[in-house]
């Protein structure tokens, strides 16, 4: 029997007067070799040891948090394994199918890796089928194959969803959120923001200082703004439209200095939307350039980071090399710019125009001003 002491200290995990940790059994017929890993605050991982594998082996580790683990096979055809161990975890045992058991946290570990599995089978066994077709005429049966797709998928989502709503305060549901179907998530905050939301509170009830619990409360808070960022896009996309009042801005020209847009400053004049990095803004802007003045224009880019590494560069380089006239102003915000928040930008480019500062025309094409 092999056994490891491993105590974390730092940011609330471990306590080192703690005499008696979790012991995790691992009832595995491989061997191998593990990397023991653990979740930091900032949400990446730290290896914190490894593990040989030979045979009745037991690790032993102490918390004074809730705090999730994770065995990462190094050698061997080992399972991947996940633990939530704490200050009242006692025992934990890792079947030789690589299921986790011992309390409620863990036993739902278990069934989600079971649930994940379960899951996968089907998609093969629906992909075999599926391989066997060989032209048009044996294709009848393919409805069929994706109906039971996604009701299997839409079972799996419910059954996430159902252990979210009933115990939001349990840190294994974490491994739920983070769940995928292929490519795509099983959960989308935009749609399941509330039950996210919830279990946040909860978590963050249940174990304030736990690293897993903090991450997982910062990710929470980026999605919130990305949340409330795009509600407002699409609230605004309905509010500047013809009739309306264009808004007031503040923003940087390519050479550093701050214009304010003013209500009545826009009493005939075209706002174009656009940015250095999209081929189409600077085919129509360059159509414009040459073959009208473009005096009465006002061009604001949403240039900027992460999309460019020289976002000021690359914008002025696009007007001096396009030859644009007219007014250019940026915050260099990107996605995240004021002026797709504040005008509702949806699409680029985009078209306004103004006059008496009175938007009397909002479109996505040239011609169409």
């Amino acid at each position: 029997m092999s056994k490891v002491w491993i105590v974390l200290a730092g940011l609330a995990l471990a306590s080192c007067t703690q005499e008696v940790g979790a012991l995790i059994r691992f009832e595995l017929e491989q061997t191998g070799s593990y990397a023991v890993q653990y979740r930091k605050a900032d949400g990446k991982f730290s290896v914190m040891d490894s593990l040989e594998i030979l045979g009745d082996d037991v690790f032993e580790v102490a918390f004074d948090t809730l705090q999730m683990i994770s065995f990462l096979p190094l050698e061997g055809k080992l399972p991947k394994v996940h633990a939530v161990v704490g200050p009242e975890t006692k025992e934990l045992t890792i079947s030789k199918d690589g299921y986790i058991s011992g309390d409620a946290e863990n036993n739902w570990l278990g069934a989600q890796l079971k649930m994940q599995l379960d899951l996968n089978a089907l998609i093969d066994s629906l992909d075999a089928i599926k391989s066997t077709y060989k032209d048009s005429t044996t294709h009848k049966g393919l409805r069929a194959l994706d109906s039971m797709f996604f009701e299997n998928k839409h079972s799996y989502r419910k059954r996430i969803l159902d252990s979210l709503i009933a115990a939001p305060g349990r840190l294994s549901n974490l491994m739920t959120v983070y769940h995928r179907i292929g490519q795509n998530p099983v959960l989308e905050y935009g749609v399941d923001r509330e039950v996210l939301r919830g279990v946040n509170d909860a978590l963050i009830a249940l174990a304030p200082a736990s690293n897993d619990v903090l991450a997982f409360n910062m990710r929470v808070e980026e999605l919130e703004e990305i949340y409330m960022f795009t509600t407002t896009v699409s609230e605004n996309a309905q509010k500047f439209v013809v009739g309306s009042a264009f808004p007031e801005f503040t923003l940087e020209t390519p050479q550093g200095a701050l214009v304010s847009l003013e209500l009545m400053s826009l009493d005939n004049h075209i706002v174009g939307i656009w940015a250095s990095w999209s081929v189409e803004c600077r085919n129509q802007l360059r159509t414009v350039a040459k073959t009208q003045s473009m005096d009465n224009w006002v061009l604001l880019s949403v240039d900027g980071l992460p999309q460019q590494r020289s976002p000021l560069g690359e914008w002025y380089e696009a007007i001096v090399t396009d030859g644009l006239g007219g007014q250019h102003l940026s915050d260099l915000k990107g996605s995240r710019s004021v002026i797709i928040e504040t005008l509702g930008v949806q699409e680029m480019p985009l078209y306004f125009k103004v006059e008496n500062g009175i938007i009397t025309k909002r479109v996505s094409r040239v011609e169409d001003l």
